[in-house]
């Protein structure tokens, strides 16, 4: 993928780029100062329904998964700021490509992986750019119709009956979607 965009030396977007990968379009946006910075992605509209198991999931993204939760829930918020940070947000940025329920599937139906999210979310600072990350993209495939789809699917990957997940994308409520997950 090419990015092309000018930033300013007092860090300010003076272009974006709209992007299409992989039958992805992601919207960039850059600064050089801001640990909230993002690329946004939002499903194409003319997407051929797929079966959940045809949804991309590649065995290195479930290292890159596997690596992402495991750093952000043993490492503390200064740590991974000052160590950890640039790859990590590589790492993301590889990822974004991917369903949301295939990725949260792959992250708690992994013991391990669940109890790292335990420990995300039990600290402010890691919880809420998680959740705002997360809720984006389950936002953008709620608009596209391409969560409820995939429900059985995601329900049987992660071992929960599909009518103790539905309420929560019901009622878009993705992070109590994801405190459900962690406590089930």
């Amino acid at each position: 993928m090419l990015i092309d965009t000018d930033i300013q030396e007092n860090n300010q977007v003076i272009e974006e780029k709209i992007i299409y990968n992989q039958n992805v379009k992601y919207h960039c946006i850059f600064s050089k100062a801001s640990i909230l910075s993002a690329i946004v992605k939002f499903p194409s509209k003319n997407n051929k329904m797929v079966t959940y198991q045809e949804l991309p999931r590649t065995f290195e993204d479930e290292q890159k998964i596997d690596d992402l939760i495991s750093t952000l829930g043993i490492h503390g918020k200064i740590t991974l700021l000052l160590h950890h940070e640039k790859r990590l947000r590589k790492m993301g940025d590889e990822l974004r490509y991917m369903h949301p329920f295939k990725f949260i599937g792959y992250i708690f139906s992994k013991p391990d992986l669940k109890e790292h999210m335990r420990a995300i979310f039990d600290d402010y600072f890691k919880r809420t750019n998680f959740v705002k990350d997360f809720a984006q993209t389950m936002d953008i495939y709620d608009l596209r119709n391409k969560l409820m789809p995939y429900l059985d699917d995601f329900a049987n990957e992660v071992k929960i009956a599909v009518d103790k997940i539905k309420p929560f994308i019901d009622k878009k409520d993705w992070e109590g979607l994801l405190r459900f997950l962690i406590n089930y």
